[in-house]
């Protein structure tokens, strides 16, 4: 582990503590490494599939460092008496990333929506970080013949940041699986932040009340999320047997 990062465990699956004044120490000691390295933006919903698909337990067990984004695996730290990590949203830190990559003058590559959204986007990220070189770019929706030509232009350009995003089939799972394939550096997969930075969409509202209105109406539209209420109390049930374990 990089100097400034703390790993705990819940439930099995890792996650990192990381405090806001190490955090530019700890990505500058990351994409120094000799290698390509993961970031994982990890939520309720991921953690509690890691714990039973081997795949997305092994994507974010090898990631260089795990962030939560979800208030309860924050929550559910504390609540077991761990070091708890700061709460993060994803596309605040997708920002904040990018800003410490500013001030070094480093480089990113974006891959994500279409070829008409990915320039959208570059086009706005150069006005909004001119500090930051953008080495090029390419539309998440490829063919599947056309992967090995993605990743070996991704590879040729040596970005700093490998940012991908909205319309990369499999998701962060695409990068754990092609990591061992890239040139030294950093990636990550955030779904919002390419239709933000094309002005498809505004700003995610993380604010608490915004978040629970657009979880019920996405309930409503899909109803089979309701059930996702038992996965919770799942949650709290494993929480309490590991705390009364000890």
């Amino acid at each position: 582990m990089a100097a400034g990062i703390k790993r705990i465990h819940i439930l099995g699956i890792p996650i990192d503590v990381v405090d806001e004044e190490n955090l530019p120490g700890v990505i500058e000691s990351l994409y120094e490494i000799p290698d390509h390295r993961q970031i994982i933006l990890l939520d309720f919903h991921e953690l509690m599939r890691a714990r039973h698909n081997a795949l997305r337990r092994s994507a974010v067990t090898q990631a260089a460092l795990v962030i939560p984004v979800s208030k309860t695996i924050v929550k559910a730290a504390k609540f077991l008496k761990k070091d708890a990590p700061p709460l993060r949203r994803p596309y605040p830190f997708i920002i904040r990333l990018l800003g410490i990559l500013e001030a070094k003058n480093r480089s990113v590559y974006l891959l994500g929506s279409t070829m008409r959204g990915v320039r959208k986007a570059e086009s706005t990220l150069r006005a909004t970080f001119p500090g930051l070189y953008i080495v090029g770019r390419y539309s998440a929706k490829f063919p599947a013949d056309r992967e090995t030509d993605v990743v070996t232009a991704i590879k040729k350009a040596s970005p700093t940041l490998l940012l991908a995003g909205k319309g990369l089939k499999h998701r962060h799972l695409w990068l754990s699986r092609k990591r061992t394939s890239m040139s030294p550096g950093l990636c990550i997969w955030e779904g919002s932040c390419f239709d933000v930075f094309s002005g498809k969409s505004r700003k995610p509202n993380d604010k608490t009340g915004a978040r629970l209105v657009h979880g019920f109406f996405s309930s409503v539209i899909r109803p089979w999320r309701f059930l996702r209420v038992f996965r919770y109390l799942f949650f709290y049930l494993l929480l309490l047997v590991e705390r009364i374990r000890g």
